[in-house]
């Protein structure tokens, strides 16, 4: 496939995109910025032709040279691919949007991922508590300080653990909402420190599904892409 630069990275990724392949079309800009479910119909040399995003039940509008990243999941690791619309065209009555690969892709793996600011109202609950003391166990109003991709650090006031205490180690389990959608996620504690009036706990996910891992993905990229437009 063609680049539109001559920089030479260790590794191309490349071949990890094939037919069939499925994944998010990332548009980081403009009217329709957002990201639109899509898959790879079709490779003919240096362009890839992709199932045509939809809007609210529309083709998405779009236009030449317009830039977006594919992101695709293959294995442990999620794989970005910059990209720019070369022309629209129906095949076999499918609306086809095909497009080059701008630049060389990159393999982003978790530990890789820059842990941004959030400030998210979430909600804890104190595993260990519970299996300790049966029934004692009660959801605590909290503040999500960072996340990346590996975990997370909340804030806790000390009023409202009551006498609950935290220690390296323990299991959590994490309510939060993303993208008006609410998730759950397990995770055991890394770091615990308390400073004034408040508890400050670094969490480790356990694990994470693949559907939450894109929607913290996205999340993350979008702060960078602010990040670095300040």
């Amino acid at each position: 496939m063609a680049y539109a630069n001559d920089y030479l990275p260790q590794q191309d990724y490349t071949l990890k995109m094939q037919v069939g392949k499925k994944g998010d079309i990332q548009v980081n800009a403009g009217t329709y910025k957002g990201h639109y479910p899509s898959r790879v119909e079709d490779i003919k040399g240096d362009a890839v032709g992709f199932a045509h995003p939809l809007i609210s039940g529309a083709l998405l509008p779009v236009y030449r040279e317009l830039d977006f990243d594919f992101i695709m999941e293959d294995g442990s690791a999620l794989y970005i691919f910059p990209m720019a619309v070369r022309r629209v065209e129906m095949q076999g009555g499918v609306p086809i949007m095909w497009a080059d690969v701008a630049n060389y892709p990159k393999r982003i793996q978790r530990r890789q991922f820059l842990r941004v600011s959030c400030l998210w109202d979430i909600l804890v609950f104190h595993i260990g508590c519970e299996k300790n003391e049966p029934m004692s166990g009660k959801w605590l109003p909290a503040k999500a300080i960072d996340v990346s991709l590996g975990g997370y650090r909340f804030k806790l006031s000390k009023e409202d653990a009551g006498g609950l205490m935290f220690e390296t180690d323990d299991r959590i389990l994490l309510y939060f909402t993303l993208d008006y959608t609410n998730l759950m996620l397990t995770g055991r504690a890394t770091r615990v420190a308390r400073e004034g009036g408040f508890w400050e706990v670094g969490v480790g996910f356990d694990f994470l599904p693949a559907k939450i891992e894109r929607k913290l993905f996205e999340f993350i990229r979008q702060q960078e892409i602010l990040w670095r437009d300040e």
